[in-house]
C-alpha cells in the first residue's frame, strides 16, 4: 500500500448518530470519502451529564477540522482532581500534576450532550448524510463490499460498515451470531445529578466544591462521588453506589428517574459537604452500569465490517476513557485510510488490510483501558479498613511528590500504572502516527512484533518501547530477513548510536524508533528509509 492519498472514494455506511458514530463519519467525509450514518432514533437526542476528552484524543481531534474551536466553545476549565474521605472534611490527597510533557496536555472537560451537538455539527458541515428513524436490521459482508439492510426494506451497498451503535450494539450480534455478546450488567449504579453553581453559591458548606476550575472525589465504603463543573454554569455530581441492587435486564430504559430521598439516604453517613448538596437536588437520574463482553476481534471476517466504540470495547466511567477511547478509533481509521490507494489502485481492495491493521493497534490499547476502569470501581470503594487506609496513604504520598518530569521517561503500557512511564503512554500517545504507519507496513503486528512509528521530526515523541536498546529485523522486498543492527535512543525518542553486525558504531541523532518486528513486503518506502543509515 503506497502511502499517497486515496485519490478513490470509499461509500462508508456509519451505524449510530452518537458521538463516536459521527466523529468518525465527519472524520471520513473529510477525507473524501462518501459517507452515511444510519440512526434508529428520529433525532440525536443530546444526553447525559459530565465527560472529559483525554490528552491523547484532544491531539487526535487536531487532524478533525473544525474541533478544537468548537470543543473550545463548550469546555471549562479542569484541576487535578481533590480527593476526600467520606467522613472527612477537606482533601486528603490531590492528584499530582505531571509537568508539562514534549506534547501537548490539553484536554476537554465538558459533557455529553455538547459533545453530541459538536460532532453533529461538524458531520453535518462536511456533508455527511444522516439518516434519523433508520433502523439497520442486517449487515453482510460479501468480501468485495457489504450490505446493511433497514426496517423500511431497503438495502444498501458499501465498502466499509463501521458499526458505532452502542454497548447493546445488535450488529455485535450479527457479526458474532454463534458466541454470547450482550452486554454485562452489574449491580453497580451511577446517580446523574446537576445543579446551577448560582442556586449553590450562597451556602458556605459547599464552597469546596464551587471552587472554578476543581473536581473532587469523595471515597467511602461501597460507594464514591464525583464533582465538577460543567458547560452552562452547572455542577455536576455523580453519586456511584458499586453494590446498588442486583442488575436489572439492560434495555431500552437506559436512564430511569431515581428516588432522590432514597438517595440521600443512601449517602448519609457520608460528610457535611455531600450532605449539604443533596439537599439540593429535586431530579437525579439512575444509570445502571455494564461492561462489554470480551470479543476476540472487532471485525468481521472479510473485514469489510468493524465496530468502533463502545459497540467494540465498552467500558465503565471510571478511567474516564471512553469517549477519548472512541475518538482515537474514529480518527485513526480515518487517517490510515487517508494512505492507501494512489494512482491506478483501487483503494477498496485494500480496506480488508487496513481494517485488520486498525484493530490489531486499537485493541490491545482499549483493554487495558477497560481493565482500569473495573479496578478504579474497586479501588474507590474499599471498605474502612487496612487496604482502604493503605490506599489513601498512596495517594495522598503520590500528591506530595514533586510532579513527575514526563519529558525523561520512556512511554511503556506495561509498566506500574502510576509510573511516569505509563502516565507518559495515557496521556502522550499518538494514534495517528502509529496508525500510518501500520497503514504503510501494510498490515499491523507482523511476527508477532508490535510496529513502531517513523518520524522525521526527532524533536516530537510518540509511542517509546519499554527499553532503550532494540534490535531492528528488517526485511527485503522479498520479505526475507536479511540484516540484524542494533540501535541505540536518548529519551526523546531519537536514535543516538546504530551498531552494525561487525561491531561498527556510527553516532548519529536522527529521527526514528525502532522495535522487533519483520516489516510485509510492501514497506519499501520503511527499507529505502532506512539506506540513508
Amino acid at each position: 500500500m503506497a502511502t499517497t492519498p486515496a485519490t478513490s472514494r470509499l461509500r462508508v455506511a456509519v451505524i449510530g448518530a452518537g458521538p463516536i458514530g459521527l466523529c468518525t463519519a465527519a472524520a471520513l467525509r473529510q477525507q473524501g470519502h462518501n459517507v452515511t450514518v444510519f440512526e434508529r432514533r428520529q433525532d440525536p437526542e443530546p444526553r447525559g451529564h459530565a465527560l472529559v476528552i483525554q490528552p491523547a484524543a484532544t491531539r487526535a481531534l487536531e487532524y478533525l477540522r473544525g474541533a478544537h474551536s468548537a470543543f473550545e466553545r463548550v469546555s471549562v476549565q479542569a484541576g487535578p482532581l481533590r480527593l476526600w474521605s467520606y467522613t472527612g472534611d477537606k482533601p486528603f490527597a490531590v492528584a499530582a500534576a505531571a509537568q508539562q510533557p514534549c506534547r501537548s496536555d490539553k484536554r476537554f472537560q465538558t459533557d455529553r450532550p455538547s459533545v453530541q451537538n459538536v460532532f453533529h455539527g461538524l458531520a453535518v458541515s462536511s456533508g455527511v448524510q444522516l439518516r434519523f428513524g433508520t433502523a439497520v436490521v442486517k449487515v453482510e459482508d460479501l468480501a468485495d463490499s457489504a450490505s446493511l439492510s433497514t426496517a423500511d426494506g431497503m438495502t444498501h451497498s458499501a465498502d466499509l460498515v463501521i458499526a458505532a451503535d452502542g454497548i447493546k450494539s445488535a450488529t455485535r450480534k450479527m457479526l458474532f451470531p454463534a458466541r454470547d455478546v450482550d452486554p454485562i450488567p452489574l449491580r453497580e449504579s451511577i446517580f446523574l445529578t446537576k445543579s446551577r453553581v448560582a442556586d449553590l453559591a450562597g451556602d458556605r458548606q459547599l464552597a469546596a466544591w464551587l471552587e472554578p476550575g476543581t473536581k473532587h472525589g469523595v471515597l467511602g465504603p461501597g460507594r464514591f462521588i464525583l464533582s465538577r463543573h460543567m458547560h452552562g454554569g452547572y455542577l455536576g455530581v455523580q453519586l456511584i453506589d458499586v453494590d446498588h441492587a442486583d442488575p436489572g435486564p439492560v434495555n431500552a430504559n437506559w436512564n430511569t428517574p431515581a428516588d432522590v430521598d432514597a438517595l440521600r439516604a443512601r449517602f448519609s453517613d457520608f460528610g457535611p459537604i455531600t450532605r449539604a448538596y443533596l439537599k439540593y437536588i429535586r431530579h437525579a437520574e439512575k444509570w445502571q452500569m455494564a461492561m462489554g463482553p470480551s470479543l476476540p476481534t472487532w471485525r468481521s471476517k472479510n473485514g469489510r465490517v468493524v465496530l468502533a466504540g463502545d459497540a467494540a470495547h465498552a467500558m465503565l466511567p471510571h478511567g474516564a476513557q471512553g469517549l477519548s477511547q472512541g475518538i482515537e478509533d474514529g480518527i485513526s481509521l480515518a487517517q490510515m485510510l487517508r494512505l492507501v490507494g494512489g494512482t491506478g489502485s483501487d483503494i477498496r481492495a485494500h480496506v480488508p488490510a487496513v481494517t485488520k491493521a486498525w484493530v490489531e493497534l486499537r485493541k490491545p490499547r482499549c483493554d487495558i483501558f477497560m481493565r482500569q476502569s473495573t479496578e478504579n470501581a474497586r479501588l474507590w470503594s474499599l471498605p474502612d479498613g487496612p487496604e482502604q487506609k493503605a490506599r489513601d496513604e498512596k495517594m495522598s504520598s503520590l500528591g506530595r511528590q514533586p510532579p513527575p518530569d514526563l519529558d525523561s521517561v520512556e512511554m511503556d503500557m506495561t509498566a506500574p500504572r502510576h509510573s511516569p512511564e505509563f502516565l507518559k503512554w495515557v496521556r502522550d500517545y499518538d494514534v495517528v502516527r502509529e496508525g500510518l504507519w501500520c497503514a504503510e507496513a501494510g498490515g499491523g503486528v507482523v511476527g508477532g512484533y508490535r510496529p513502531e512509528i517513523i518520524s522525521n521530526e526527532p524533536d516530537r515523541p510518540f509511542w517509546y518501547p519499554p527499553k532503550p536498546y532494540h534490535q531492528l529485523l528488517k526485511s527485503n522486498s522479498s520479505g526475507t530477513l536479511y540484516s540484524n543492527i542494533s540501535y541505540a535512543y536518548d529519551g526523546f525518542g531519537r536514535c543516538v548510536r546504530k551498531t552494525d553486525q561487525g561491531g561498527r558504531t556510527t553516532s548519529k541523532v536522527v529521527g526514528f524508533r525502532g522495535t522487533n518486528m519483520f516489516l510485509l513486503p510492501r514497506a519499501t518506502r520503511f527499507i529505502s528509509y532506512m539506506s540513508r543509515f
